[in-house]
């Protein structure tokens, strides 16, 4: 095969490939929510130790401090795994609690930030662990849905599934840079509104009603 005929398959397949580009609003959407609610996620769990030693300074009680935030985002998880998917198929909705968990993402970014004491850190467990017990549990079966070509899934999976990559590239960098200019506080406000665009975008999915 000529190399001229060559370019030229391979930009047809781009091309094939790549067409969803300017015509499926919604998997972009559920992209971009994806990506937002991973930074908003990761800049937090990613300094969870140093947020407890340097920000909210617990001593001797950090350990502790840390093991009952997992212990609660533990239970929600493993109880939004079991409920959250049989409600939603019984109920017909999809968006609206997966929109919701990244907002209680955001609400739990601002609880440490206002609350810098136990009530906060349960406060964050509770919101966070609900939030993604839930996220969890329904995201990728919104994201199936709004998969644009259903000949070609595992090319828009992979694509979505790159979300998680990449934000958790990011938000160490992006959390790094806030506390250097910042301080620790700046994580929060960062994590409030990446979480809150991350819900906005999954809200704003019109193929799905809710």
């Amino acid at each position: 095969m000529k190399p001229q005929l060559k370019r030229k398959v391979f930009f047809k397949k781009c091309k094939v490939n790549f067409s969803f580009l300017a015509n499926w609003r919604d998997y972009y959407l559920a992209l971009i929510g994806k990506m937002f609610q991973g930074v908003g996620n990761f800049a937090i769990t990613g300094y969870i130790l140093y947020i407890m030693t340097d920000f909210l300074h617990r001593g001797n009680q950090t350990q502790s401090s840390i093991q009952l935030v997992n212990m609660i985002m533990l239970i929600f998880g493993i109880l939004m795994g079991l409920v959250a998917g049989p409600l939603s198929n019984k109920f017909k909705i999809l968006k609206l609690p997966v929109g919701l968990s990244t907002i209680l993402l955001a609400i739990a970014g601002l609880s440490l930030f206002f609350l810098r004491n136990n009530t906060g850190i349960i406060l964050y467990a509770l919101a966070a662990g609900l939030g993604m017990g839930l996220w969890n549990a329904l995201d990728n079966l919104l994201n199936l849905k709004v998969i644009p070509d259903q000949n070609r899934v595992a090319f828009f999976l992979g694509v979505y599934n790159l979300g998680n990559t990449i934000t958790q590239a990011i938000a160490p960098v992006l959390a790094a840079a806030v506390i250097s200019l910042f301080g620790y506080s700046g994580i929060f406000i960062v994590s409030f509104i990446f979480s809150l665009i991350g819900g906005i975008s999954m809200l704003s999915i019109k193929s799905l009603k809710r």
